[in-house]
C-alpha cells in the first residue's frame, strides 16, 4: 500500500463496483492548487475557469482580480460547485478551496438526477409554450443550475477519483464526453425556452417539434440506461422525423425568435443523438 502512499491511520473508502471491491484513499488522491490573475479577464472566463478547475480536481485556487464585478462573479458561481467555499476575500485575492474530501454524494446516482432534471426541463419548457406561459419558460434557469452542479461534480469524480467500472474502464473518456455535453444540453434548454417567451405567440409547428425533441429525449434516456435494438432504432427514427420537421418549418414565416428557437432545438437533438450512438456497443 505504501506505493499508493496509504499510511497507517489513514481512512479507506470500500465501494463493491459488479463482483469487484474497488479501495480509495483520499491520502492516494493529489492536493492540487492554482493562483492566477484575473484582472481584465470578462467575467464569463472567470466563471468558466472556476469551474474548469473545480473538474479537472483543483483543491485550492486563489485568484487575484481588480473589480467588484468579477468578486460578484466568482461569488456567485462558487455556489454551483459542491463542496467549495470561498475562505478568503477582499478587494484585490479571493481564496475558493475545497472543505471536504469525501462528498456523500455517488457518481450514478447524481449522474441519473441530472439526467432526469435535464428531463423535465424540457417537459416544462414544452407545456409551457403550449400555453403561453412566459414565467414558465423564463423559469428553467433554476433546473439548469442544479443541472451545472450535478454534471460539475460527476466530471469532478471522474479526474479526482476516475470512473471505477471494471469491464467498461476504456470507456470512460466517452461517459466524460456525455456528461459534458448532458451539461450543455441543460444550457440549451434554458437558452430555447428565453427565446420562445421572447417571440410573442405560439407557433404549432414548433411545439410538435418539442414533442419530437421530448419523445427522442426520453428514448434516448432509456437507451442510456438499458440498450435495447428497439430503442436505439425508434431514437433514430425520432431523430430523422424531427430533422425533417425543422426543414418544413423553415419555409414558412417566422419570427426571429422562432428562428433562433429552431438552432437551439437542432443543437438539443444533435447532442441527444450522441447519448445513443456512442454507447451502440452496449445492445444487449
Amino acid at each position: 500500500m505504501k506505493a499508493y502512499g496509504v499510511k497507517k491511520g489513514d481512512e479507506l473508502h470500500v465501494e463493491e463496483k459488479g463482483k469487484n471491491l474497488v479501495i480509495t484513499s483520499s491520502a492516494a488522491l493529489p492536493n492540487l492548487s492554482l493562483a492566477t490573475d484575473v484582472s481584465g479577464l470578462p467575467s464569463f472566463l472567470v466563471t468558466r475557469l472556476l469551474a474548469r478547475s473545480y473538474q479537472k480536481g483543483y483543491d485550492k485556487i486563489r485568484l487575484t482580480h481588480n473589480s467588484p464585478e468579477l468578486l460578484k462573479a466568482i461569488q456567485e458561481k462558487v455556489q454551483e460547485l459542491i463542496g467549495y467555499e470561498i475562505i478568503e476575500q477582499d478587494g484585490k485575492t479571493c481564496l475558493v478551496r475545497s472543505i471536504t474530501s469525501n462528498i456523500e454524494l455517488g457518481f450514478d446516482q447524481s449522474l441519473r438526477r441530472a439526467f432526469l432534471i435535464v428531463q423535465q426541463m424540457l417537459e416544462t419548457c414544452r407545456e409551457a409554450y403550449a400555453q403561453g406561459d412566459k414565467d414558465g419558460l423564463n423559469g428553467l434557469g433554476i433546473k439548469d443550475f442544479e443541472v451545472n452542479r450535478l454534471c460539475y461534480f460527476c466530471l469532478r469524480h471522474m479526474n479526482k477519483r476516475g470512473y471505477v467500472d471494471m469491464d467498461n474502464m476504456h470507456q470512460s473518456h466517452v461517459l466524460y464526453y456525455l456528461v459534458e455535453v448532458l451539461e450543455d444540453l441543460g444550457d440549451s434548454y434554458k437558452r430555447l425556452a428565453a427565446l420562445l417567451a421572447q417571440s410573442g405567440r405560439v407557433n404549432k409547428r414548433l411545439e410538435e417539434c418539442l414533442d419530437l425533441l421530448q419523445q427522442q429525449a426520453k428514448v434516448s434516456y432509456e437507451y442510456f440506461y438499458a440498450p435495447t435494438l428497439q430503442k436505439a432504432k425508434d431514437a433514430y427514427t425520432l431523430y430523422k422525423r424531427l430533422g425533417e420537421k425543422l426543414e418544413e418549418i423553415s419555409q414558412h414565416d417566422l419570427v426571429p425568435q422562432e428562428v433562433l428557437a429552431m438552432q437551439w432545438i437542432r443543437g438539443g437533438m444533435d447532442i441527444i443523438y450522441h447519448f445513443t450512438t456512442m454507447r451502440l456497443d452496449f445492445l444487449e
